[in-house]
Order: structure tokens, then sequence, then C-alpha cells
């Protein structure tokens, strides 16, 4: 492990990024590159956060400090993403946490675009670019992803840790990220700086570049651990779901979308895609390489489709739910209603 490094200047920055990373070497220089473009008029840092990596993480993200207020933390002492990007947080020395992840790249403008809504508002998710079922190496399509929902409790939206922003006092105030979560972590800190009055405030003016998972069985096992963490949160929160569900009066509508945990707040569409079924078979028919692109979408967006649902099934049947786990108060959710009335409002 390399040691710790600072940046040169002694004054506080504005703001701490957090990158935690474990085995990144492959992946790391190009969100470290990203992040040389970004023009700010304030100090600011950022913080690799080496989870015991076993490869070269520590040694490459260590060879951009010359261009990059950079510090690597030996952040192996509890293991996850969450512990790591906890230590993080205890090593920044800003007042303000914006976190990203290792195999990401933020966009040139991202912090310039973050630091004034996060400057204005505690709990900040700003945007992430990700690449469409249906894109194909040709013709590249995207989803853009602020907020996300749980279908059992759908009020309460959350952020991934991968685009997510946080003062450091409300961060501290509601507990950080729960290192006992191996996912499902971000949507727990979501929800807790909400029950505290926080409210999240979406910027899409930060973008960040999201890297999908490759291969069927990396993206089966995403999936699985994305319902042993929803799992995990309908225990947790039982009495808050139990809340909101009796001030609704039913419960939550269902969504196909929603199964994922996961549902994009827009979907880029090429505005010369024919607007009719009739008419976008009458162009496969008569242009070849319009048959092709849609033969690869179909293959592509049924192959994630497939993977999705076989990863959703093995998160439901395999793995237990420690019920010993302590469980949120129904008092928080009841002063949340009382304070933020999000049913008379008829604003979800």
């Amino acid at each position: 492990m390399a040691p710790d490094t600072s940046p040169d200047s002694a004054r506080v920055p504005a703001v701490s990024v957090i990158i935690p990373a474990y085995n990144a070497a492959r992946t790391i220089a190009r969100q470290l590159d990203a992040l040389t473009r970004q023009h700010v008029d304030v100090d600011w840092e950022v913080i690799v956060c080496d989870n015991g990596s076993t490869d070269a993480t520590s040694r490459t993200a260590q060879s951009w400090a010359d261009r990059l207020p950079l510090r690597v933390i030996d952040a192996s002492a509890r293991r996850g993403p969450s512990a790591a990007r906890n230590a993080g947080a205890d090593a920044a020395r800003a007042p303000l946490l914006a976190f990203c992840d290792a195999d990401d790249a933020v966009t040139d403008d991202w912090l310039s675009g973050l630091l004034p809504v996060l400057g204005a508002h505690p709990f900040v998710v700003t945007a992430a670019r990700v690449e469409s079922a249906y894109s194909t190496p040709d013709r590249r399509l995207y989803d853009v992803v602020t907020t996300l929902r749980m279908p059992f409790l759908p009020e309460l939206p959350f952020g991934s840790s991968s685009h997510l922003a946080v003062s450091a006092e409300a961060f501290t105030r509601v507990g950080r990220f729960d290192e006992t979560l191996r996912t499902g972590e971000d949507v727990d800190l979501s929800w807790r700086l909400q029950l505290a009055g926080y409210a999240v405030t979406e910027c899409r003016e930060a973008i960040i570049d999201h890297s999908r998972r490759a291969g069927f069985f990396a993206t089966v096992r995403q999936f699985r651990g994305y319902q042993h963490g929803r799992r995990a949160l309908q225990h947790r929160y039982a009495h808050v779901i139990d809340a909101f569900t009796a001030a609704r009066g039913a419960p939550p509508g269902a969504d196909g979308d929603w199964e994922a945990g996961v549902v994009s707040a827009d979907q880029s569409e090429r505005s010369d895609r024919p607007a009719s079924r009739r008419e976008r078979i009458a162009m496969y028919l008569r242009d070849r390489d319009e048959r092709r692109q849609f033969l690869l979408r179909a293959t592509r967006s049924t192959r994630l489709a497939l993977a999705t649902s076989l990863g959703l099934f093995l998160g439901r049947v395999t793995g237990r739910i420690d019920t010993t786990q302590p469980q949120v108060p129904a008092s928080l959710a009841r002063a949340y209603l009382e304070r933020e009335r999000p049913f008379e409002r008829g604003s979800r």
C-alpha cells in the first residue's frame, strides 16, 4: 500500500470527491482523467479509498497526484464499498462530499454544475448517463437516470452512490453509510436523510457516464445483489412501509420497471425514428442496415432482460435476511408524513 499523500494547498477545500476502489487498476484512470478536466474556481480534493486491493489500484491512482489535488488512503480496515466511502468521509477536509465510482467517468462540467446546487441543498442526486439496453456498437443510445424508486416505498426517492452528494453535517447526523448492507446502502442512506428532514434535490446539470456491467453472468450477480438488498430494506423499513401504506390508503401501484429497483427518469430516443410500429416494420423491410441494427438491439435487450430476471429470481430464493437487525421506527415515518404531507399534495 502506497503511503497517503496530501494536496499542496493547506486551505480547506470546498468539496471532497470520494472514490471507493477495490481492484480498480484497469478502470480508475478513466475517472481520474475525467476529473482533471473539471474547471471550478474553488479549492477541492479527490480522495481515492483503496479497500484492500490486490492489484495496482493504489499505485495507479497515486500516479495522478501531479495532475489532481489527490490523496490515496488505506481504507482496508473494514471491507465493502460502504466502509470505503465512510473512510473517505472521515478523511475528507471539506464541508461537502461528492461520491462517484472508480469505473465511471464524470463529464467535464460535473463539478461546476454540482457545486452551486450542493451549496444550497444538503442532499443532491446528480444525473447518470447509462447505455441503453437498445444501444448497439454503431448506434449508441442512453438513458438519463437521476433519482430512483423502490416499488414498496415509492414516495421516498433515492440516489445511487455512484452519483450522490451530501453535506458532511447531514451525512454525519444520519449515521453515514450502513456498513452491514452489501447492496442497497445508498437507498438506506437516501431514506434516512429524507426521514431526518433533508429533502432530495436533483441536479441534471451534473452528469456522470455510468459503466454498465459487462457480460451475462456479471449482470445476474449484480441483480441478485440488488434483490438481496431490497429484501433487507423491506425488513428494515417494515414499520415505515406500513405507516406509508396506511397514510396512502392502499399499497403502491405496481410498475414492472420497479422490480429491478432501478428505473430511469428520462430515456433518450432517436428523433428520426418512425413513430408507428407499421412505419418501423416497413423501414426494417426495405433497409438491410436497419434490420441488422434491430436484430442487434433485440438480442442485447433480450439477454439483459433474461439476466436481470434470473438475478432477481436468485435474489428472492437465495440468501438469508438478518432479522436481528434493528428496524426503523414508525415514528420517523409519522413525523415525515406530518411534515411533508405527500398524499395531500398529490405530488407522488
